[in-house]
């Protein structure tokens, strides 16, 4: 266990790809989605692979899957139509045999939450923040409505967009979010809105709240 340790932590990159298939068990990613939700260069992603191939944590095979094809329309004001095909594609995923999976697991979705006080300055750094809610991956709860809920006013989407980003790395899987400015809050508040009634009266854990809610 030791020697194995050593070689799953001795780099950044490896533990970023470890975190998709420690999330998503059951779930058969492409290189391509390794790369995309792990945030790392493909030269990387490759070598990091193939040393927890060689590991026995991962394993893969070839398999078919489904993608898209959007031809482009000749006509500019009519949507592209979207077809469905499949291809076989050679697939990654954790190996459920492993001996070490269940604490591996626990170790790596402890580690993968971004500490509170980070999280308060990168969301309060997206513009007039005024609630945010974590629940959902935060917690550890997988019945929640929503990740992330944040009411605020003057969201700068670049950094929204830049934030998730590195957030869904860190996390190693995509992040349910949910962003209201705070008159449509008010209004939905006040309206019991059972969207936000599922968000306030299950578990979750205000980050900030500037609204007293």
């Amino acid at each position: 266990m030791e020697a194995i340790l050593e070689k799953l932590f001795e780099s950044v990159p490896k533990v970023k790809i470890l975190r998709p298939f420690m999330r998503n068990p059951e779930y058969e990613f492409t290189f391509q989605e390794l790369m995309e939700r792990s945030q790392v260069r493909a030269r990387s992603a490759r070598t990091e692979l193939k040393k927890l191939l060689r590991l026995g944590i991962v394993k893969n095979k070839l398999a078919r899957i489904q993608y898209e094809v959007r031809p482009k329309s000749r006509f500019r004001k009519k949507p592209p139509l979207i077809v469905h095909k499949t291809k076989k594609a050679r697939v990654f995923y954790a190996n459920q045999d492993f001996p070490f999976l269940t604490e591996l697991r626990n170790l790596i979705t402890k580690a993968s939450v971004a500490s509170r006080k980070k999280l308060h300055h990168q969301i309060n750094g997206l513009g007039k923040v005024k609630l945010a809610i974590l629940a959902g991956v935060f917690i550890n709860n997988d019945n929640s409505r929503t990740d992330l809920f944040i009411v605020g006013d003057a969201i700068k989407r670049g950094k929204l967009e830049n934030f998730l980003s590195k957030v869904e790395s860190e996390l190693g899987r995509p992040l349910q979010y949910t962003v209201m400015d705070t008159k449509e809050f008010k209004y939905r508040l006040d309206m019991y809105d059972r969207f936000l009634r599922d968000i306030l009266e299950y578990p979750h854990e205000k980050l900030i709240n500037k609204l007293h809610i």
